[in-house]
């Protein structure tokens, strides 16, 4: 089989794409509401104070997107590497046992999921160097995988609230973020099938070419 990462692929996200734009905008927009303040301050308090906001949070938006790292996965011929500003973690192809989209059923249908979901051999291959950082922000950045399975009565409202509770994996025990990121998702694998969900945010191609790409290098790997 022909080896689909010669050396290394990088995958850029989506979500830094404009920060630099939306900076400038958001200081632009600042500047312009401050001269307009001055002008109009008397008359108009709650719009002018409503428009200043709306400005800051276009700058805050920017230097959001900004700060992303350059490259949120990188593809070698033995692991799969993710990169978050708070974190990363990396897996060996091998550790993994099925790739594929997520999917849930709703009242009136069944619908893909803008996500890659990854199923592992064994959590405790990335519960070992997940940073409690990272752990806790992959906690909320989840929350929309959580709301979709209460709504659909998978989970329960009260079983849907973050456990700090120690979290025994392979007999050894696990606390703080990283505990509550592993009960987490042990709640979504139940719901959806899969251990991980990589957001297509982070894509710099379709969901569906990105998810070739890595099944094609895990089958390589396989081979090898």
């Amino acid at each position: 089989m022909q080896n689909p990462v010669e050396e290394q692929i990088t995958i850029k996200p989506k979500t830094k794409n404009n920060g630099l734009f939306l900076i400038f905008l958001g200081v632009l927009l600042i500047f312009i509401s401050m001269f307009i303040n001055l002008l109009f301050w008397d008359e108009y308090k709650i719009q002018l104070m409503l428009l200043f906001l709306t400005c800051g949070i276009v700058l805050l938006t920017g230097i959001l997107k900004y700060s992303e790292p350059e490259v949120s996965y990188k593809l070698t011929r033995q692991q799969l590497c993710f990169y978050h500003r708070n974190g990363n973690w990396q897996l060996n192809w091998e550790s993994i046992v099925r790739l594929g989209q997520p999917s849930a059923n709703t009242i009136f249908e069944n619908i893909n999921l803008p996500y890659i979901g990854i199923k592992l051999k064994d959590m405790a291959l990335i519960a070992d160097n997940i940073s409690p950082r990272l752990a806790n922000k992959l906690i909320h950045e989840q929350r929309e995988l959580l709301i979709l399975a209460v709504r659909n009565n998978e989970i329960k409202l009260e079983s849907g609230l973050i456990s700090f509770e120690p979290f025994t994996l392979n007999n050894k025990v696990y606390k703080g973020p990283i505990a509550a990121w592993l009960f987490r998702t042990e709640q979504l694998h139940q719901v959806y099938g899969y251990h991980l969900f990589l957001p297509d945010s982070g894509f710099d191609r379709e969901l569906g070419d990105f998810l070739t790409l890595l099944k094609q290098c895990k089958e390589y790997a396989n081979t090898i």
